[in-house]
């Protein structure tokens, strides 16, 4: 279930605590579970927002051998990210040029999970700065007619993201699409604990 916590101040740079969030690489077959549970649960609070999220293919990813990343607070999970290596991105044109890394991620409840939101966010562009990418991008389902909650995309806006304009892909899905600038985030080391996860190939618009 998700939880509404990330409430924990960030502590200093400096702090010699242990980070208040770890995140983990979720390999066995109970984790990926997890993760399912998670989204699901995600959807349907979001549901009761008036965001109607399918997340049909975002299960399906977790579930596949993609690499998922779930981040924990106090041994919780409270955000959850699925990096992808397979990418057809030319619906994205001239916005999803340049080298970057591709991410489904399972998106904030607002006023809930914004937190852990925020943090996903930092740690993105941390990780896709850390290893020479210039963005990460993220689409969402959009529903009809072609338009996400203004609330959600209101709370991405503020973590950072670039909303797009929605577009149809090939399979003629409309997505919302969303881009990060890749930051490199010095703090962050003192606030979430690094996995050990394989690199992520760069993909673009072609």
């Amino acid at each position: 279930m998700v939880r509404a916590k990330g409430t924990h101040r960030m502590p200093a740079a400096n702090s010699s605590r242990d980070p208040v969030y770890e995140m983990r690489t979720m390999r066995t077959g109970a984790e990926r579970a997890e993760a399912v549970a998670f989204a699901e649960d995600t959807a349907l609070l979001l549901a009761h927002q008036g965001v109607d999220l399918p997340v049909g293919q975002l299960v399906d990813l977790i579930r596949s051998q993609a690499t998922v990343l779930g981040l924990h607070e106090d041994g919780a999970l409270v955000g959850c990210l699925v990096m992808r290596s397979e990418a057809d991105l030319r619906h994205w044109g001239r916005d999803g040029r340049g080298r970057g890394l591709l991410v489904s991620v399972v998106p904030p409840v607002p006023g809930c999970s914004e937190q852990a939101g925020r943090l996903l966010t930092l740690w993105l562009a941390d990780y896709a700065a850390r290893h020479g990418l210039e963005w990460v991008w993220w689409e969402l389902p959009a529903t009809s007619p072609g338009e996400m909650s203004a609330t959600l995309l209101t709370a991405l806006r503020g973590f950072g993201w670039e909303v797009l304009p929605v577009v149809h892909r090939a399979d003629g899905q409309q997505v919302v699409r969303m881009r990060l600038r890749a930051a490199v985030r010095d703090a962050l080391a003192a606030v979430i604990s690094a996995p050990d996860i394989p690199p992520t190939p760069a993909v673009s618009a072609r």
